[in-house]
């Protein structure tokens, strides 16, 4: 069983490279993409053995954009010429592991083919419908001078009174979810085969135009691939569904609190290591390389069984 590990990073560098080192096994590899407004030498690390790969197709990821989702497609393409990985896994340089590596691998191993992706259909009366019936151009607007952006937000906004309806692509159903997914190698394989067609041109081309494409495109991809069936929760939630699903359901290997009273989502201190500890989940985030200082001591020493001899004021 091998794992490669995804990562698309653009702040937060001491946690980043604390994240790899915590992962790092002989059974897993880093694909990482650095934010190309960044510095890619803070990232680096003398320590980092050959298994840290930073790809050099880098983008200036903006949030929202089809940029981002240009990015996850770099790393998934550079990451599956190597044949070697049974699992591909998407985390962000603020994620951190929650189960040490003996754990995620046996893990992994005993659910194989599975995959761990959040899912649910975006048709009429879902929740954020309009991320794809109206035209978004948010890589524009914010790579515009900033004379010219409000322009372009206020085209926006005429486009979604004025023009009809966006139709989705032909002969197929939209899905939505989490951009931290875990898929197997037959899947991530498919999904590259597909972008490296004609027919991927088009669908390319929709998804430029909507908002938030990194929590559709591949969701789209996988549910309406013979692969869906091997989703976490398929059975459950779409083949032997009984209603419509109007949000998401939580099928991948994340603990992520998005209570309304803390950050968007919430930030992790050490008033959250017993709901850390408690939870199932293979990885957590949001993490800080400050605020979070003392709870990753804590999930190093008692979750990880790693650093005992750092102190944790390090």
């Amino acid at each position: 069983m091998k794992i490669a590990y995804l990562i698309i990073a653009h702040d937060q560098p001491r946690q980043f490279k604390r994240m790899i080192k915590a992962l790092d096994s002989e059974y897993g590899s880093f694909f990482v993409h650095i934010d190309s407004k960044r510095n890619i030498s803070e990232f680096s690390c003398p320590d980092f053995r050959d298994n840290v790969i930073f790809i050099k197709n880098r983008i200036s990821v903006i949030q929202g954009g089809f940029s981002l989702t240009q990015a996850m497609i770099n790393l998934v393409k550079t990451a599956s010429i190597l044949n070697e990985f049974d699992y591909f896994i998407f985390l962000s340089g603020r994620d951190y592991p929650i189960k040490d590596n003996n754990y995620i691998f046996n893990f992994l191993r005993n659910n194989y083919p599975m995959n761990f992706i959040n899912f649910y259909p975006l048709l009429e009366n879902a929740d954020c419908i309009n991320n794809i019936k109206k035209y978004y151009f948010i890589d524009l607007i914010y790579r515009s001078p900033r004379i010219l952006q409000k322009t372009i937000e206020a085209i926006q906004l005429i486009s979604h009174e004025l023009l009809p309806d966006r139709s989705f692509i032909k002969n197929m159903i939209p899905y939505r979810g989490s951009q931290w997914f875990c898929l197997n190698r037959l899947t991530i394989d498919y999904i590259v085969k597909f972008i490296n067609s004609q027919n991927a041109n088009r669908y390319r081309g929709f998804f430029k135009y909507v908002w938030g494409s990194d929590e559709i495109f591949f969701q789209t991809l996988v549910l309406n691939s013979p692969y869906a069936q091997q989703c976490r929760y398929y059975d459950r939630d779409i083949k032997n569904s009984m209603g419509f699903m109007r949000n998401e359901n939580k099928a991948y290997l994340h603990y992520i609190d998005w209570s309304w009273d803390r950050e968007d989502p919430a930030v992790f201190d050490i008033g959250d290591f017993q709901t850390l500890k408690a939870c199932d989940a293979l990885f957590a985030r949001k993490f800080c390389e400050n605020k979070s200082k003392k709870l990753l001591y804590y999930i190093d020493h008692y979750l990880l069984k790693t650093n005992k001899q750092k102190s944790a004021n390090e």
